[in-house]
């Protein structure tokens, strides 16, 4: 219903006067800036209504244009104000995608209603009764019944009145804090988002054994670890049933065509323990499945839907429909909840979601914390008292747990409370079946620079073995900059290791370098800070601060590549959601940005020495599209590729396959083609063992034309945190 044209509100304890522009709580003025007083009053006007967000920001700031960061920052002073929390939102509800909700009863009240307080006085009579002799004794019967009532009356009152001091002053329950961190294998090569299932007694996990992955399990006490055959030869592990007697799994290598992100899926399996022969769950595919806790049913995720699913794999019903595809889906103990990840199409964030079966709604989870954050859920404790996940903030990924559970007699801190903090990075953990330990995957980030000898065929260590990516050296050959893995710093120094700088620092995270003509500025992509759009920035290669090159805007921009006269720079540019992308070309005396014409659909742009064409990629297709600045006109170079590179001469460019599922199969690895002969040639095939990268797997060329990749020398292991969780 409607609630305009009426000047007083009330919900709960609040009165809204909006003549006054006052909200009050029992009758107390609660402060309130002005645009947070308006856009209360627009949704209380309009309670238990969607309102949405366009029509909000247009009635608070009619005759301004302003960020929805503005809007969001209202609705969470005014959710702070009226005593709203992450996991009880009484008044102001998020609907996902569309606006907002005023979810609690308002009732109207006009000017002219007054508000009549009673003052009452309390007068105390002593009656003196006199006796008369040979009267019967009632009324003093009665008299000792009224006196007895009485103090029971006393009693109960002192009795309530100490229970609700009590309450009030009931102490604060202390936050969980590990007590001890256990590292329970030795292997260095777990695969690090592998799921942990435990049956009580084993934890089985997945590892590294050269380019394959196998299935592995331990002892929760650690000890010697024990292979498990695998009934595919690209199997996934979803889920272990309640008795521990089987897996719920996937078949990596049955898809159902077309990629992952368009919906694609593998078959679903069940799969006996210790052996057996694996069965499939009827005609069941999905991206990620999970048993209910209490077997009667599969949650299962299929592009960007959500779905439930009887145990024999038939479709129960559609949950929901994300923003995109729901990953690490998490069941609540009872059965009546799923958590899962959702990745924000606009930025780099991942946000936390929650389907609650019992009331059919969808919602998001923290929805206060900033749309940067990269939450993947962790799993509930086996009385689901707390819950656990992981939060990705200045590049180390910790654990943080949310009590779930109120108590009567202590206080209870809804808000999460982070339980590591580094030096090792952490996946999302698993509960333990004793409720007091959660097993995760730890891992220490470490690359090894590696440069490819055609003589001996070898992969050998270059420049000291430094951890680096994105390699590019100075046109003099005298100097190199990279960027330091795994902390996304840009650095520079002698090919030897000497006079080595850092020019950027946290929380900026740069990618791509590329050195000036004159070798005097260094040209890279970086976002300023976690979840912001990456950006063209100019730095001395001497020092100094970073400098956008191009006008601040709402887009993308990425691959810098400087023309060979230096006055101008190419890059590839898209908007927030990494559509409509082009190849643009930027004057940064001037900061004059100029679009390349028939681009449209092109990205990872790079000039050739001679200023005529630009290597680029297909959107579309990810194949390798050569440009030619006459003309305007594209043609393919070859039908998959990844990172174009230009040789020095202008007469190759180098490129790789997608590395992520390559580097397992024949033909994985990196290319040329070559400008005299228009053909493909192979350069190097993947290795056998794995490469690290700060953005994706990459290459690099040396100034003789020499290969560089990084070697993977990270340690991945399983780890137990024995916690206290009050």
């Amino acid at each position: 219903m409607s609630n305009m044209g009426k000047e007083l509100y009330e919900f709960g304890p609040f009165r809204l006067d909006s003549r006054k522009r006052v909200l009050m709580r029992d009758n107390q003025p609660v402060p309130l800036q002005l645009k947070a007083f308006e856009t209360l009053l627009v949704l209380v006007r309009n309670s238990e209504q969607v309102v949405l967000k366009d029509d909000l920001m247009k009635s608070v700031w009619p005759d301004t244009f302003v960020e929805e960061s503005n809007l969001a920052q209202n609705i969470f002073v005014l959710r702070k104000t009226l005593g709203d929390t992450a996991g009880n939102q009484r008044y102001i509800v998020t609907i996902p995608g569309r606006g907002y909700s005023f979810t609690e009863k308002v009732r109207t009240v006009s000017q002219e209603e007054t508000l009549v307080l009673e003052s009452r006085s309390r007068t105390h009579l002593v009656i003196d009764e006199e006796i008369l002799p040979g009267v019967d004794k009632p009324a003093l019967v009665t008299k000792a019944i009224l006196t007895k009532s009485r103090r029971k009356w006393a009693l109960g009152l002192a009795t309530l009145v100490v229970a609700v001091v009590a309450f009030a002053l009931r102490p604060t329950l202390p936050p969980p804090k590990v007590l001890r961190i256990r590292q329970i294998t030795h292997l260095g090569s777990l695969v690090h988002n592998t799921k942990l299932l435990t049956d009580g007694a084993r934890i089985y996990f997945r590892a590294w054994e050269g380019s394959d992955r196998v299935i592995r399990y331990v002892s929760p006490e650690g000890g010697e670890v024990f292979p498990l055959e695998k009934p595919f030869p690209q199997i996934d592990l979803d889920d272990i049933s309640a008795s521990g007697s089987e897996f719920l799994a996937v078949n990596l290598g049955d898809r159902n065509g077309g990629s992952i992100s368009d919906g694609d899926a593998h078959s679903v399996w069940r799969v006996p323990l210790p052996s057996g022969s694996p069965r499939p769950l009827g005609n069941l595919r999905a991206n990620d499945s999970r048993w209910s806790p209490d077997g009667r049913a599969i949650a299962c995720a299929v592009g960007s839907d959500l779905f439930l699913a009887n145990p024999d794999g038939t479709i129960i019903r559609k949950l929901a429909t994300l923003p995109s595809d729901p990953i690490y889906l998490v069941w609540s103990p009872d059965s009546k909840r799923i958590r899962f990840s959702v990745a924000d199409p606009g930025n780099n964030g991942v946000g936390l979601w929650q389907v609650d079966l019992t009331s059919n709604t969808v919602r998001r989870l923290l929805p206060d914390w900033p749309n940067s954050k990269r939450l993947l859920p962790g799993g509930w404790t086996p009385d689901g008292g707390y819950f656990f996940f992981t939060l990705l903030g200045d590049g180390t990924t910790n654990i943080w747990a949310m009590r779930e559970k109120d108590e009567l007699w202590r206080r209870v801190d809804p808000q999460p409370v982070q339980i590591t903090a580094g030096p090792l990075t952490f996946y999302p953990p698993s509960s333990g079946k004793d409720g007091k330990t959660v097993f995760a995957v730890g891992e220490q980030l470490r690359g090894q620079l590696d440069r490819y000898d055609p003589a001996s065929q070898q992969f050998i260590p270059y420049s000291k073995g430094i951890s680096a990516d994105h390699i590019a050296f100075s046109h003099d050959g005298r100097w190199m900059a990279y960027i330091e893995f795994p902390q996304g710093v840009l650095v520079r120094n002698r090919l030897d290791g000497s006079e080595r700088r850092q020019l950027t620092f946290p929380p900026m995270r740069a990618f791509s370098p590329q050195w000036s003509p004159d070798d005097s500025q260094i040209a890279f992509q970086a976002s300023a800070q976690p979840g912001a759009n990456n950006k063209i920035y100019l730095i001395s290669s001497s020092g100094g601060v970073p400098v956008l090159a191009a006008p601040d805007a709402r887009d993308r921009q990425t691959y810098p590549s400087w023309a060979s006269d230096g006055s101008s720079i190419l890059f590839s540019t898209s908007d927030e959601n990494w559509s409509n992308l082009s190849l643009q070309s930027l004057d940064w005396k001037t900061k004059r940005v100029a679009p390349l014409p028939n681009t449209a659909g092109l990205y990872e742009g790079q000039l050739s020495p001679d200023g005529r064409y630009v290597s680029a990629l297909a959107d579309a297709t990810h194949g390798l599209m050569l440009y030619e600045i006459v003309t305007h006109k594209s043609r393919v170079l070859a039908e998959q590729a990844d990172y174009p590179r230009w040789s020095a001469d202008g007469q190759y460019i180098y490129f790789c396959t997608t590395y992520f599922g390559a580097h397992r199969k024949p033909g994985g690895g990196i290319y040329r083609w070559k400008a005299s002969t228009d053909t493909i040639e192979t350069v190097v095939e993947y290795p056998d063992f794995l490469l690290a990268g700060v953005y994706g797997v990459s290459f690099g060329l040396t100034p003789d034309g020499e290969i560089l990749i990084l070697r993977d020398l990270s340690a991945r292991d399983l780890y137990a945190l024995d916690l206290e969780l009050p």
